[in-house]
């Protein structure tokens, strides 16, 4: 798909979010073929700053804004807020993530501005609630809604730092939890032909993912998710292998788990898959002994023409070079500043979605012509 291509093709997104929910939401709509203008105070975006840079810019600003264009705005600044304005006038969404209360205090008031533009959709990530102007972060948002306390590395060593995940979740999902919003917003303003003001709050990240936990502990708990899917029986858990890494085994299914006790010789073990009991963790430990005798290559490469649910468990290293990934068509190669590509996931809709061809801006990249834009291109999304 080429640049201007896309669903989103035509559209103007105005970006003056900050850090990585934003991001991500930017990247989706970016990927569908909007055109995206990633407003920056005179600092910049902290994502720029964020080592290790590549071309003078943070990794995680090159791979989520490739294809935006920067203009620098002072927003304290009256002719930083007016230039925003002028830009809001002809834009179809408008994404921040100040504190709320902020841009109200700078003389932006949201619902005076969709009382102007009634077709803009603006999409505001605060942390909490929309005038709740506590801060956050991801690790207080994942620890709070108690999620945190469900990943193996709190309950390994809790409090040590080796508790704290890897991946921003609640940051992460917002974004995609805020695209799907925009998304539909922009669905009802095609019938209705009126914008809509959303709130996505960092908060509700983690959530989705929750609901069947916390209906699972309203109901008494100790239901599949701590039991089955929890590790505690031999057909859904991971073994270590002659190597030393590791095999997920994911034999739920008695089809999956016969297939396997058939294909390690092991028919007497297949009536104890899902046992809890004494019976399964003799099975689980009559697997771990015979894993530990080959390597995981090896096992691979006996059950590969078995049709059974088990894979390997790979460091970030090995998965960047998952031949599976790539042939899936799940991966981008995302173009850098100074040349040269980045191979990373992505577009997140694979079939909809498009890489850009341009890199991530630089600081004020597009300041200028933005800015002769403004003075010569009529408004196309004012009411008058």
């Amino acid at each position: 798909m080429s640049e201007g291509d896309g669903a989103l093709a035509g559209m103007l997104v105005v970006d003056c979010s900050r850090m990585l929910p934003g991001a991500v939401l930017a990247r989706s709509l970016i990927d569908l073929g909007a055109r995206l203008i990633k407003v920056e105070d005179p600092r910049g975006d902290m994502m720029r700053h964020a080592p290790p840079l590549v071309g003078g810019i943070g990794v995680g600003f090159c791979v989520y804004y490739r294809g935006a264009e920067s203009l620098r705005l002072d927003l304290r600044a009256p002719q930083g807020l007016a230039r925003l304005r002028r830009l809001l006038r002809r834009a179809d969404v408008f994404v921040e993530s100040f504190r709320p209360g902020t841009l109200d205090s700078w003389g932006l008031d949201l619902d005076k501005l969709h009382t102007e533009y009634p077709r803009l959709i603006s999409c505001s990530l605060p942390g909490y609630a929309d005038d709740d102007r506590r801060v956050a972060h991801d690790l207080n948002l994942t620890g709070l809604t108690g999620l945190l306390g469900q990943l193996p590395g709190s309950r390994l060593r809790h409090g040590s730092g080796e508790d704290i995940p890897r991946v921003l979740v609640a940051d992460i999902n917002t974004g995609l939890l805020a695209t799907s919003s925009v998304l539909a917003a922009l669905v009802g303003r095609a019938t209705t032909g009126r914008g809509a003001k959303l709130h996505q709050p960092l908060l509700s990240g983690s959530l989705p993912l929750l609901t069947w936990p916390w209906a699972d502990r309203a109901a008494g708990g100790d239901g599949v998710l701590e039991t089955v899917l929890a590790g505690r029986v031999p057909c859904y858990r991971c073994y270590r292998c002659g190597d030393g890494k590791l095999l997920s085994v994911g034999c739920l299914e008695p089809k999956f788990w016969q297939g396997l006790c058939q294909a390690i010789g092991r028919p007497e073990l297949a009536a104890a898959g899902l046992d809890l009991g004494e019976r399964g963790r003799a099975a689980a430990d009559a697997l771990a002994e015979l894993f530990a005798t080959q390597s995981r290559s090896q096992w691979l490469a006996a059950f590969a023409d078995k049709d059974l649910p088990i894979a390997a468990v790979h460091d970030l290293d090995d998965a960047r070079s998952e031949p599976i990934i790539a042939s899936a068509g799940l991966l981008e190669h995302t173009p850098m500043p100074g040349g040269g590509v980045l191979t990373v996931p992505g577009p997140a809709l694979p079939s909809i979605g498009r890489t850009p061809a341009r890199s991530a801006p630089r600081l004020g990249e597009h300041d200028d012509a933005i800015l002769r834009e403004l003075d010569a291109e009529p408004s196309t999304n004012d009411p008058s």
